[in-house]
């Protein structure tokens, strides 16, 4: 795997940032990654989530790095003079910052062919998409992303500052594979993006949502009313929201013959356009739904978790930025008062000693369905295997439309691969890079099907894009060597 760093992308990017935010008269803030949440509720024998790699994996991780550090211990003293050199260049990093920072599409690099990059886990395509930036194979900003999921990975990481959104080394390790797109968007990377999904998927009504991203308090937030982001706690007003930029979010149906790219494709995205394909988009399953099965432990966190949606309001035009903004604020508090509650179970392992709820927040009619699910988890499973944290993690997942289920059929996946190729020859040009997600690991796709879908789908990118596309596939999750440079 190439280990190419983007020191000076990352600093101008930092230095644009620091830039803006002193004309527009703010202080300067400390880059801050805090430890992930999901991470916390790993539970060891756990099946893998939407929220976070296995505890095994990262461990696994660890140590091919302490051999990785070894490797470059021994080579010290060869690199000696290098370092050297380096030193010299660092000093004119400023003046190199700068000229990154005005770079436009003109002075951009082409790929003799276009990479197809493939990951498990889905953020680890930001590692290809960075490297991209850098090289400038992709502008710095207000690039395209259409992205085939069966899911929108818009969650916004609250563990991570905004202002870590230009550290490229935060964000390779605290992302992960739901919240990995909106820092690219707050950073500017991308300014448009395309959700196309199944009729199936509904986390995100269709339509076109235009809407400002910016951070409160160094955290990103946005403005757009929808539940999605509402659910977690994330809408803001605009007039709160500082350093924002304005983003468009466009969501299809794609399982249409009907489907034309050009509505959101043109001939001037030829420089800026990443195609991305989560191989889950053709057939998906939810692994929250096998979690404590025996005690229907999924069902009943749906209706814990339950929070009265915008939506009706809306539809009817009634809506007002105030009512949502007391939706917000009513839901960010309600998450907080159960993850107390949870918390408490995991430290205590049972209800005892714990200071009843707010009636206003969680109501008793709620508190007794906690209770009963605490009484069938344990009629159903030994205490030592129940995991609070991961609970938690499950039920907020849930909120109003729930992640879907869908198992494909073989017919199915046939009328889905149509459809796919139908997509791939009505663009009006071909994408600069593709990448795509495996999503089995994490249960996601299944792993019974995984392997027919990537060789369908790739099968059907050389069919339409023939000797534009690369030979061969980078294989990022069997540790395929890379060299984007050499593309």
């Amino acid at each position: 795997m190439e280990s190419d760093t983007l020191d000076m992308e990352s600093d101008a990017a930092a230095l644009k940032k620091l830039s803006q935010s002193e004309s527009a008269g703010g202080k300067e803030t400390e880059t801050v990654a805090a430890a992930a949440l999901a991470a916390e509720a790993a539970a060891e024998g756990a099946p893998p989530t939407k929220r976070q790699k296995t505890v095994a994996e990262e461990e696994d991780l660890s140590d091919r790095e302490a051999e990785d550090e070894d490797e470059d211990n021994d080579d010290d003293e060869e690199e000696e003079e290098d370092e050297d050199e380096d030193d010299e260049d660092d000093e004119e990093v400023p003046q190199l910052v700068l000229e990154r920072v005005q770079s436009t599409q003109s002075n951009l690099r082409t790929f003799r062919r276009i990479p197809v990059f493939i990951v498990d886990y889905h953020n680890d395509v930001l590692e290809f998409i960075y490297r991209c930036l850098g090289t400038r194979h992709l502008p710095l900003e207000n690039n395209l992303l259409v992205h085939f999921d069966s899911h929108p990975d818009l969650v916004i990481p609250r563990h991570i500052a905004a202002s870590s959104t230009y550290d490229k080394e935060t964000m390779l390790n605290e992302l992960s594979i739901e919240n990995w797109i909106m820092p690219t968007l707050y950073a500017g990377h991308f300014n448009r993006m395309v959700w196309l999904k199944n009729s199936w998927c509904k986390q995100i009504p269709t339509g076109k949502h235009s809407f400002k991203i910016g951070q409160k308090d160094d955290c990103i937030g946005v403005d757009c009313p929808l539940d999605y982001f509402i659910a977690d706690g994330n809408y803001c007003n605009s007039d709160d929201l500082q350093e924002s930029r304005q983003v468009e979010l466009q969501v299809h149906d794609a399982d249409s013959d009907s489907l034309d790219p050009t509505q959101f494709v043109t001939a001037e995205d030829g420089k800026g356009f990443v195609l991305d394909i989560d191989l889950d988009f053709f057939s998906t399953s939810n692994p929250f739904l096998e979690i404590y099965k025996d005690a229907d432990c999924y069902n009943q966190l749906k209706e814990i978790f339950h929070f009265v949606s915008v939506e009706a309001v809306k539809k009817a035009a009634k809506a007002t930025i105030s009512e949502y903004m007391a939706t917000a604020d009513k839901r960010q508090t309600q998450l907080e008062a159960l993850k107390r509650i949870f918390w408490h179970l995991e430290e205590q392992r049972s209800l005892e000693g714990l200071e009843l709820p707010d009636e206003t927040v969680i109501s008793p009619e709620v508190y007794a369905k906690i209770v009963r699910l605490t009484e069938q988890l344990a009629d159903k499973y030994p205490d030592d295997e129940i995991d609070w944290h991961l609970i938690f993690d499950s039920g907020s997942t849930t909120d109003n439309n729930g992640l879907p289920h869908h198992i494909s059929t073989s017919q199915e996946l046939e009328e889905y691969f149509a459809n796919f190729k139908r997509f791939l020859e009505r663009l009006p040009v071909p994408p600069v890079a593709i990448t795509m997600a495996h999503s089995a690991q994490d249960d996601y796709c299944p792993q019974d099907q995984v392997a027919f879908i990537e060789e369908r789908v790739l099968r059907l990118l050389k069919d339409v894009f023939g000797e534009r596309l690369n030979d061969k596939a980078i294989l990022q999750y069997m540790d395929d060597p890379w060299d984007v440079m050499k593309l």
